[in-house]
């Protein structure tokens, strides 16, 4: 009797990182940590804050972190009571200690000092940009932001001094 195995396919992420020399496993996680495993929702890549204790847990195990650290976990969708009201918020005097965007159309995001992950605006391309160039210059300059979020908890407005 004769058992015949067939070669299983990499994954392409895998293989796109095995040609650039790259382990297969670095690069951003993707999606919100719920239940300990990353997840994308609708189809949209977000990104996650780890530790560097939280990095290291992720590599030993691969299904992903037992935990987010405190105070860094995965954006959530606001209440719908917070919602219906439309309200906005202003935060002043932040600092911006992560920038993370994809290959995919106006999905950039910013990881604020004692906040977490926000997404910025996606109403149109120029807003998408200005934004995002905007918190490039805030973190490449370790600059204080002010910023105006909406219900849907994406920043809309944006100023760096």
């Amino acid at each position: 009797m004769m058992i015949e195995t067939k070669p299983q396919m990499e994954p392409a992420s895998a293989a796109r990182a095995k040609s650039r020399g790259q382990a297969p496993d670095q690069g951003p996680q993707q999606g919100p940590q719920q239940g300990g495993a990353a997840v994308q929702a609708a189809g949209a890549a977000r990104p996650v804050m780890m530790a560097a204790a939280a990095t290291a847990t992720a590599t030993a195990a691969t299904a992903g972190l037992a935990g987010a650290p405190p105070g860094q976990a995965a954006p959530t969708l606001p209440l719908a009571s917070v919602a219906a009201r439309g309200v906005s918020l202003w935060q002043q005097n932040k600092k911006l200690s992560a920038l993370w965007s994809i290959n995919q159309d106006r999905n950039s995001w910013v990881g604020v000092d004692g906040i977490g992950w926000k997404k910025l605006a996606n109403s149109n391309d120029s807003s998408v940009v200005a934004l995002t160039l905007l918190a490039t210059h805030a973190r490449e300059k370790d600059a204080t932001v002010s910023y105006r979020e909406e219900s849907d908890g994406m920043i809309y407005e944006m100023y760096v001094w």
